[in-house]
């Protein structure tokens, strides 16, 4: 573990924050530290990292809370597969994002959602397990008023000294902020979504 584990916020309206965090992630595993990785808000677990951690990398460990895709329940159920099984890698051919947005809904159901992270996350950094924890997308949660900010700051204040801990999202609170060690905002300058181009395999999931 670290002498000192840092507190890191990537916040701002600008892509790269979820993949600023697994670039780090991957540096770590390289360095044969163990990395366990909450996404709050995203149920969808087709994408890249999710796949990446459950196939390939052993010492990543990641679980989601949010509302999962419905196109790849469906799929799973179809062919009798668990999230858990790593047979899962092959269903991710057949499934496109498209427009339905489910997983995007933010109501009460994303909201226990949440909850249930942040109890999982509290879990996680008190067991002292793991060299680096990463919250992805608890800014967003705190933005949406899902999550209040004391919670995370105390969640902060009684982290295991040695645990390195990164948070990620939109709209960091300002006192989030205050009570970082690191703080990087990416500012969107300019966007291909602007031109029509749809989120890509690989690259947005």
């Amino acid at each position: 573990m670290f002498k000192e584990g840092q507190i890191h916020v990537y916040t701002g309206d600008g892509k790269g924050k979820t993949t600023a965090a697994l670039g780090i992630a991957l540096r770590a595993i390289g360095q044969g530290l163990k990395v366990f990785i909450i996404q709050f808000m995203k149920g969808g677990a087709y994408t890249g990292e999710f796949i990446s951690a459950k196939s390939f990398l052993p010492n990543l460990e990641i679980i989601q809370f949010g509302r999962p895709c419905l196109k790849e329940q469906k799929q799973l159920q179809l062919k009798n597969i668990s999230l858990d099984n790593p047979r899962f890698n092959f269903v991710r051919e057949e499934i496109e994002c498209g427009d339905c947005r489910y997983c995007f809904l933010n109501d009460d159901i994303q909201k226990d959602y949440v909850e249930k992270a942040f109890k999982k996350a509290y879990e996680i950094i008190n067991q002292d397990q793991h060299h680096l924890v990463i919250l992805d997308e608890i800014n967003l949660a705190l933005s949406y008023g899902f999550l209040e900010t004391e919670r995370v700051l105390a969640l902060l204040k009684n982290k295991s000294l040695s645990t390195e801990l990164i948070l990620t999202g939109r709209n960091a609170p300002s006192k989030l902020i205050e009570a970082a060690d690191l703080v990087t905002e990416m500012k969107m300058h300019k966007h291909y979504y602007n031109k029509g181009i749809p989120a890509r395999k690989g690259i947005e999931y």
